[in-house]
């Protein structure tokens, strides 16, 4: 009886253990609102960041595959991969951006500070 029970058990957690993951609907599409973020800033004419973005990208696609494959799991984790490429790409166009505008300032500031030559 007891050995009836421990089985009865098992099986029973291990059915519970195998339930299918539920479809990564939320997270496909934080995944490709991230890249539309990307994309709209101009992540694809910063070099670093374009390669991010293509990452993405692909990523995204393997991701949907996934989920026609019925692996909703790992569609899951292949978009939250994509996210985070997405917004390295975001973040690496805004720290391009930054640099160039530190760039200009300081030429700005050398040419104030720079006495011109009065004839």
């Amino acid at each position: 009886m007891f050995a009836r029970i421990v089985t009865t058990l098992s099986v029973v957690l291990a059915v519970a253990a195998c339930a299918s993951f539920p479809p990564p609907t939320n997270t496909m599409a934080g995944s490709l609102a991230a890249v539309r973020g990307a994309e709209e800033i101009g992540a694809a004419n910063v070099p670093q960041a374009a390669l991010q973005l293509q990452l993405a990208q692909e990523e995204i696609a393997r991701a949907n595959k996934l989920l026609a494959d019925g692996l909703n799991e790992r569609a899951h984790y292949m978009a939250l991969r994509a996210t985070n490429d997405a917004e390295l790409a975001i973040v690496l166009t805004r720290e391009h951006a930054a640099r160039n505008q530190a760039v200009n300032a300081e030429k700005a500031v050398d040419a104030v500070k720079t006495p011109e030559a009065t004839p």
